[in-house]
C-alpha cells in the first residue's frame, strides 16, 4: 500500500471517530445532587413504563454509548497508527 492511501484511510477513521464522540461522548461521572425518592420496581411511571421497564432502558442506552465511545477511541487510535506508519514508510 502506498503512503498516500495509508494517510488517507487514516484520516477517514479519524473522521468516523470523532463524529462518534461529538454524538456519543465519553462517559462522565454524575453529579447528580440531592436524593431521589426510592421507587418499587412495579411502580408507574408517567410515560406509562414501569420503574423495572425504565431502568432497564436506561442501562441500554448507558451500554450503547459506552460501546461507541469506545469504538470511537478505537479508531482514533487507528487512525492515527494508520497515518503514522505512511510517514514511516
Amino acid at each position: 500500500m502506498s503512503g498516500q492511501c495509508l494517510n488517507t484511510i487514516g484520516l477517514v477513521l479519524n473522521i468516523i471517530g470523532v463524529v462518534l464522540l461529538f454524538v456519543f461522548g465519553f462517559p462522565q461521572p454524575t453529579h447528580d445532587e440531592g436524593i431521589g425518592l426510592g421507587l418499587e420496581d412495579a411502580t408507574p411511571l408517567p410515560n406509562g413504563k414501569t420503574v423495572a421497564e425504565h431502568d432497564a432502558s436506561v442501562r441500554e442506552r448507558k451500554r450503547l454509548y459506552l460501546i461507541c465511545s469506545n469504538t470511537a477511541l478505537v479508531l482514533l487510535l487507528a487512525g492515527f497508527g494508520f497515518q503514522l506508519w505512511a510517514t514511516w514508510r
